[in-house]
């Protein structure tokens, strides 16, 4: 039998109880997938991170969700670093540091402005791709009809993990859903999406650029309050099909969480060049809520 130090993280948020929880174990050399995976299912949140050492950059992380691992996770990255960060073990004298996963080995930028620190990751290229499903399958499986969807088509887009995204015309209608899960949960296995990402224009917080939320009980998790991947993929559908202007470089505000009482914000810097978007960085701040011992 052995013990592991782990800690529950709020990702995405400067107070306790909001924005996104995740596990982290920063020191998980020598676990076994197997190990990891049953942690995992164990603190049944959403992703539970697992740090040890990489040959190829500062740290290994690899994600589990409490029925299997994922390539990439944002909230996850988010809490780790605030983690390893708050725990000392990050060089002071840098400020990025890039982690090994299967997504890719991915930067991730250490931000101090005053007392405050923020995190941000730099994801996968964005890739995007048709969606072998029709407008009224998926306005369906959110509880909607085919006109609360915006004229913008449908698409899975990826920055680490595919997600099918799909714009609601209005905050209302995004905020108010009657799901059907299991149809959310069959379609994504269908098309290869970890779910689907409605976002608005609309928000409930006049500084922010859109409103989101995830739906992803294919991986036991029906809703996840504030997705980092779900938010960079919606940026990155918003910048492709020119819903928000982006020029250059640009910083937009994904707002989420609300609808399960965990409001979160997520920064995300959105870079095009020649009309392609080519870089989606996500980040935000977290804090720590609680940390022991878990024996396996």
């Amino acid at each position: 039998m052995g013990t592991i130090k782990i800690k529950q993280v709020d990702a995405f948020t400067t107070e306790l109880f909001g924005g996104n929880p995740a596990g982290v174990v920063t020191e998980a050399n020598g676990l076994s997938d197997e190990v990891k995976q049953k942690i995992a299912r164990e603190m049944n949140l959403s992703e539970t991170a697992f740090v040890s050492h990489s040959n190829i950059a500062d740290f290994k992380v690899q994600f589990f969700t409490p029925n299997s691992e994922v390539a990439l996770c944002g909230h996850a990255t988010i809490a780790t670093f605030a983690t390893l960060y708050e725990e000392g073990k990050l060089e002071q004298a840098k400020s990025v540091f890039y982690q090994e996963t299967k997504a890719g080995v991915l930067p991730v930028e250490v931000i101090k402005a005053g007392s405050q620190v923020m995190f941000m990751m730099t994801q996968a290229v964005p890739q995007f791709t048709e969606v072998e499903l029709t407008r009224a399958e998926i306005a369906a499986g959110l509880g909607l009809t085919v006109e609360d969807l915006v004229e913008t088509k449908p698409m899975k887009v990826s920055t680490g993990l595919w997600w099918l995204v799909v714009g609601i015309k209005s905050l209302a209608k995004l905020s108010n859903t009657h799901l059907d899960f299991s149809a959310i949960a069959a379609m994504s296995k269908k098309c290869g999406v970890e779910g689907f990402v409605p976002f608005c224009l609309e928000t409930v917080q006049p500084d922010c650029s859109f409103h989101s939320r995830a739906f992803c009980p294919l991986d036991g998790i029906n809703e996840d309050p504030v997705c980092g991947t779900g938010n960079g993929s919606a940026a990155a559908y918003i910048a492709a099909h020119n819903l928000i202007a982006i020029s250059g470089e640009t910083v937009l505000t994904g707002e989420a969480g609300l609808e399960v009482g965990r409001p979160g914000r997520v920064n995300i810097t959105v870079s095009k060049q020649s009309g392609q978007v080519r870089t989606i960085k996500v980040g935000g701040a977290a804090v720590r809520v609680m940390e022991g011992a878990m024996r396996f």
